[in-house]
C-alpha cells in the first residue's frame, strides 16, 4: 500500500491545487483502483472481462443509493422543521428502510456474483484490498484537505 500512496498522492495534490481540472479525480482514483486490483488479485483476462463490468455496476448502484439516501434525509429534515404529524414522517422512514433493504440485497447478490468469478484466495484478497484501498483514499483526502488549509511554506 505504500507504493499506492506514492502513485496516487501526487495526482490528488495536483487536483486539489488545480481547482477546475478537466479530469475528475474520482476517475483517476478508479483507474488506479482497477490497476492495483488487477495486480493484487493476479487476474486473468477472462476474470477481468467478467469482474470489471460488475464492479462498475456496483459503483453506479452505490452512487445512486447515496443520492437517494441524502434525498430522504433532506426530506426528513424538512418534515421535522415543518413539525408534521408522525404519519408523514413514518412514510419517509419506511422509504428509507426499503432503500437500505435494497442495498443489502444488492450487496449479497454482488458477493455471490464475485464468488462465481474469483477463487477463494482472490475473494479474500479482494475484500482486504477494498477495505485498505478505501482507507487509503480517505487518508489521502484528509491529507489533501489539511494541506489546502495550511499557509504556504516560505
Amino acid at each position: 500500500m505504500r507504493r499506492f500512496l506514492i502513485c496516487v498522492f501526487p495526482f490528488l495534490i495536483l487536483f486539489a491545487q488545480a481547482g477546475s481540472e478537466d479530469k475528475d479525480p474520482r476517475e483517476i482514483i478508479e483507474k488506479v483502483r482497477i490497476y492495483k486490483l488487477t495486480e493484487e488479485l493476479d487476474l486473468t483476462e477472462e476474470q477481468m472481462a467478467k469482474l470489471f463490468p460488475k464492479l462498475k455496476d456496483m459503483r453506479k448502484f452505490e452512487s445512486e443509493f447515496h443520492r437517494q439516501r441524502l434525498e430522504l434525509i433532506h426530506e426528513l429534515k424538512n418534515l421535522l422543521e415543518k413539525k408534521v404529524n408522525d404519519q408523514e414522517i413514518v412514510k419517509v422512514l419506511d422509504k428509507f428502510q426499503e432503500l437500505q433493504r435494497k442495498r443489502y440485497e444488492a450487496h449479497l447478490k454482488e458477493i455471490e456474483s464475485i464468488k462465481q468469478i474469483l477463487t477463494p484466495v482472490q475473494q479474500a484478497r479482494f475484500i482486504i484490498f477494498q477495505e485498505e484501498f478505501e482507507r487509503e483514499i480517505r487518508d489521502l483526502i484528509r491529507e489533501v484537505r489539511k494541506r489546502r488549509h495550511q499557509p504556504p511554506e516560505k
